[in-house]
């Protein structure tokens, strides 16, 4: 192994280049024709670096740049027609085929992407063939080893762990409510920032707060800083289930201005009323009227229009009543 690129992050991409004859390392021959590496460029942001390449080597390189190489063959007689191509480029890489005789070459040149994974098979065909193996291990750029969900009442905490990361800008959490019809309808509802490159692990949390009873799914976006992303799936449902009592809460933020949260929960279905009062106990608004399933709901007071003071807020479900105050300052 040839540490070529000394750094703290412990994600690399792993170019092992096998050539196999006989089942020894060795440059790729077969009777009068042969397959060789030429001197391989590595260039990452500013810096270039040059190495070369033994059969048999395994070549740690950082992610994001570009990897160049000349693929050469030879033969000592002249009548042998030569063929030279690769199978199964990654995507993104190019090495134009080429044909001659004594000597060929082509070059393969890659920027890659995302992660890949695979072999790349350089192929010499003519009187005899040679096929000479590259395999590359590109890993991804966040390596996750956990990503878990706990639910209290309807709140959603999400926490989740990667071992290293590398250009990591952040991740985006996405959320689908699971039905029958839809169930790819994925919705932004938070983001956390990243730790860009580390070698150390990292853990992360978020809340997903106020979700009415249902059962949903989350993904991670995670993005580097240069646009591209991979997403990362919770692998269990996570279910918001049915209030066991009528309960409303105090509403936050309190003392407001000019907009507050409201929050309640109905056990049952039936006929919701919520509406506001000042302190004289004239109503000024009504916010919810009607029938509502059971579950868990937050709703929003605008009280740009209202003067500065003491208001009540009472909610009526079925034979259940609450009140709570607020303070409006502006």
């Amino acid at each position: 192994m040839k540490n070529l690129f000394k750094n703290s992050i412990s994600l690399f991409c792993i170019a092992v280049f096998i050539l196999t004859l006989n089942g020894s390392f060795q440059n790729a021959k077969a009777d009068y024709f042969e397959i060789y590496f030429r001197t391989a460029t590595y260039t990452h942001g500013s810096q270039t670096d040059t190495f070369s390449i033994e059969c048999g080597d395994i070549i740690n390189l950082s992610y994001g740049g570009t990897l160049t190489f000349e693929v050469y063959v030879y033969s000592t007689s002249i009548s042998n027609i030569m063929f030279l191509s690769c199978d199964n480029l990654p995507p993104g890489a190019t090495f134009p085929s080429q044909t001659g005789f004594t000597y060929v070459q082509s070059t393969f040149t890659w920027t890659p992407t995302g992660p890949f994974y695979g072999n790349i098979i350089f192929q010499l065909r003519g009187t005899a063939s040679v096929d000479c193996a590259v395999t590359f291990d590109w890993p991804l750029p966040v390596e996750l080893t956990s990503f878990t969900s706990f639910v209290h009442e309807n709140d959603v905490t999400l926490k989740w762990q990667t071992s290293s990361e590398n250009n990591n800008s952040g991740f985006i959490i996405e959320r689908s409510i699971k039905n029958n019809s839809n169930n790819n309808d994925w919705i932004q509802t938070g983001s956390v920032s990243g730790n860009g490159t580390t070698s150390s692990s990292s853990d992360y949390t978020f809340t997903d707060r106020n979700l009415n009873s249902g059962v949903y799914q989350y993904r991670l976006k995670q993005t580097d800083y240069n646009g591209s992303s991979e997403f990362y799936y919770l692998n269990n449902d996570v279910l918001i289930g049915t209030p066991e009592k009528f309960e409303l809460s105090q509403n936050y933020p309190n003392p407001f201005n000019p907009s507050t949260n409201i929050e309640f929960s109905i056990p049952e279905q039936g006929f919701v009323s919520l509406k506001i009062y000042d302190a004289s106990g004239k109503e000024v608004a009504t916010i919810v009227n009607e029938v509502k399933s059971p579950g868990y709901y937050s709703v929003i007071f605008n009280a740009a229009g209202l003067s500065s003071g003491i208001y009540f807020y009472r909610v009526t479900a079925g034979n259940n009543v609450a009140t709570g105050k607020m303070n409006l300052v502006k």
